[in-house]
């Protein structure tokens, strides 16, 4: 089953998760992805979240525990990390691809060896990639931002502060009607996710069985509701 067909668990009669779908989609929101699965299953989730190749998308990938090799796996196939419409920045790895229209405002981000947080310089880099590509105006979820992951950030800098950088993250996205998803790969009945989930407008938890296509199932805490396991 597509997403685009999925429903509620017991909803038979109406098609109350497409409107929720559909609204997150007009006004923007901020997705917070769980599961315990492996990092192959993270990077499949991002390329489907961030957009089809072949739709017109503004894409920020934040990383900020990747491999270097697998940079590049977690753009849609097709997009490359030099396009002009990706904004990629790496912390791991101390590296950055920013579109050359961009390249004069990134001479403004601090540099690593500032005072500034890791965390901080993260937020401040997401803040500078949407507003340029706000400026040349956006439409609803045309943005679509990648955060991977609260995992590592909230073992670095703890579960506060990575609470108030998502609050901060989050309302930009908001604010452009973008879609934003943050990867935390650990159980969804974990305790982090029950103490991050508050800030987010939906959970999307995975998982990989053997000989199984990864599958994912949407939590909507406002309607109190969760659909039924489907296809990623």
């Amino acid at each position: 089953m597509s997403l685009q067909r999925a429903r509620f668990r017991g909803d038979c009669s109406t098609n109350e998760f497409q409107e929720v779908l559909k609204r997150l989609k007009r006004d923007g929101c901020n997705l917070l992805v769980t599961g315990a699965v492996s990092e192959d299953v993270t990077i499949e989730a991002t390329r489907t979240l961030l957009g089809a190749p072949t739709a017109e998308r503004k894409r920020i990938l934040a990383l900020a525990d990747s491999q270097s090799e697998n940079v590049r796996e977690r753009l849609p196939s097709g997009v490359e990390s030099e396009d002009p419409d990706v904004w990629l920045v790496d912390q791991e790895t101390c590296q950055r691809s920013v579109p050359k229209a961009a390249e004069s405002a990134a001479t403004h981000l601090p540099a690593d060896e500032s005072d500034r947080s890791p965390l901080g310089r993260l937020r401040e880099e997401i803040i500078l990639a949407i507003d340029f590509f706000a400026d040349a105006g956006l439409d609803p979820s045309e943005l679509r931002l990648s955060v991977s992951s609260l995992g590592r950030l909230t073992h670095e800098h703890g579960p506060d502060r990575v609470a108030r950088f998502v609050r901060s993250v989050s309302a930009m996205v908001r604010g452009v009607h973008g879609m934003a998803h943050y990867h935390l790969p650990t159980p969804d009945d974990d305790e982090m996710v029950e103490r991050l989930s508050g800030l987010f407008d939906a959970r999307v938890e995975l998982r990989k069985r053997d000989g199984v296509p990864t599958e994912q199932r949407w939590h909507v805490p406002e309607h109190d509701q969760t659909t039924e396991w489907l296809r990623l």
